[in-house]
């Protein structure tokens, strides 16, 4: 199996989140960064014993369907919120996922799979479904979708409504009561992503 060059350092970032140098790759199959740059610019190929060399250092595989994504899937702990930013835990796995399974998907985005607990969002999303999360969000919201978010130190998934000076939080299941956040409170409020997509049946 051959691959192209700039398709593995693609893959490799889109892996990742970071693209490894010339200097990187050369070190990993030893040969000259200069020649990485030549196939590169020549549109060359890698050879079969390096692509291994690059899997193996990496810990992932190259070979996905261009029709797939890698993402990291967190099968408990998604991350915690310090100092104004979110940690993401290290308990993770990487998986290949469709990308008919994302909405509007982006190699540009960057992308993570949780997994969803309780029922404060049936039927839509149901306890332990699959959740596709699309970080880097804007911090202005889209009405009615539905984001991961922290607030007040407590971790979200709920519905998101602007209204003029509050926050509306809203469940899909009824029995659970729509909350405000006064946005004087913003400080206190973070979107860690927007949910795109929903693996209902996905089994790692």
């Amino acid at each position: 199996m051959k691959l192209k060059y700039k398709y593995c350092l693609d893959t490799l970032n889109s892996i990742l989140n970071f693209k490894p140098t010339h200097t990187d790759i050369a070190k990993i199959i030893n040969v000259s960064p200069n020649a990485l740059s030549n196939r590169l610019s020549n549109d060359g190929y890698l050879k079969p014993e390096e692509i291994t060399k690059i899997e193996q250092f990496y810990n992932t595989s190259l070979n996905e369907s261009k029709d797939c994504i890698n993402i990291d899937y967190y099968p408990e702990d998604f991350g915690v919120f310090k100092k104004n930013q979110f940690i993401f835990s290290k308990n993770k796995k990487t998986i290949a996922i469709p990308k008919k399974c994302f909405e509007n998907f982006s190699q540009s985005k960057h992308y993570s799979i949780i997994q969803a607990q309780g029922d404060t969002m049936n039927p839509y999303i149901k306890d332990r479904d699959k959740l596709i999360v699309e970080h880097g969000t804007s911090s202005q919201i889209i009405d009615n979708q539905i984001y991961i978010f922290c607030y007040n130190n407590e971790i979200f998934i709920k519905r998101l409504i602007n209204n003029i000076d509050q926050i509306v939080i809203k469940s899909d299941n009824e029995i659970y009561p729509m909350r405000f956040i006064d946005k004087k409170e913003i400080p206190s409020f973070f979107i860690i992503g927007r949910i795109v997509g929903l693996l209902r049946n996905l089994r790692y």
